[in-house]
């Protein structure tokens, strides 16, 4: 490792390369360096946190409003329904990039999930959120939102829907994952308590199966079970009980 860089190290179990080690490279005429050594400190780490938990707190406030639309308990005018897909588009693309980018010497300022975890932790963690869902989300949102693009002509009604509880869904069970290996000292004060006053109530269950539809015109299906005293005790539910938990569900 180069001096320049081992003065930079941290104690913790992340490293941080500091602005003068990066200005140090450039003048030794390298052009890149390995961002894995540019890592950030606890307090970058707090501070971002901030600004993760209102991107966080967009999106679910957003989609509320957007799912108490459609389930007709308040009109929006068509101006306010537009800023809200708008918003919760481009907060959703940040998110995405935040939960599923991988470090790059072309963004090095990018805050990442990984930038909280161990090496290769939170790599492996985050394969375990189904995230197909948001695959053309980035994209939709360049094109359609950020981007004035020709790419909109010809796009039918159809396609101009976001299917946004389903997105949401994905979100919200990334952060569950997200803190369950966080380590607190690492989050600005409150954080946890903040994001869970807007996010989805399913979400605050310890076990918690949701059913979101394949449309935006209603509202999701959720399915809400008491958590084990015994993790033992978990196990794959049948098809036979997850049908009749959603036919008792419907029927309330």
């Amino acid at each position: 490792m180069p001096a320049v860089i081992e003065n930079a190290v941290h104690s913790d179990r992340r490293t941080s390369c500091c602005p003068a080690a990066l200005r140090s490279l450039t003048r030794a005429g390298r052009s890149s360096y390995d961002y894995r050594l540019m890592r950030r400190t606890r307090g970058e780490r707090r501070a971002i946190s901030e600004h993760l938990l209102f991107e966080l707190q967009m999106v679910f406030h957003m989609a509320d409003r957007l799912r108490r639309h459609l389930c007709g308990e308040f009109a929006l005018p068509e101006d306010i329904k537009t800023a809200c897909i708008d918003s919760l588009v481009i907060h959703v693309r940040s998110l995405e990039e935040f939960i599923w980018g991988n470090p790059q010497d072309a963004h090095p300022h990018d805050a990442l999930a990984s930038d909280f975890f161990a090496d290769g932790e939170w790599e492996e963690t985050r394969k375990r959120i189904q995230n197909s869902s948001l695959r053309k989300v980035a994209q939709r949102a360049g094109r359609e939102v950020a981007h004035l693009s020709y790419r909109r002509l010809g796009m039918t009604e159809e396609a101009r829907r976001w299917q946004f509880d389903v997105i949401v869904c994905v979100i919200g069970n990334a952060l569950r994952l997200f803190l369950d290996g966080v380590e607190r000292d690492d989050l600005c004060e409150g954080f946890e308590t903040r994001l869970r006053e807007v996010w989805p109530e399913h979400l605050n269950f310890p076990i918690a199966i949701s059913f979101p539809p394949n449309c935006d015109t209603a509202p999701p299906v959720t399915i809400v079970i008491q958590s084990f005293d015994d993790l033992g005790e978990f196990r794959r539910a049948t098809f036979e009980e997850m049908l009749n938990a959603s036919l008792i569900q419907m029927a309330q």
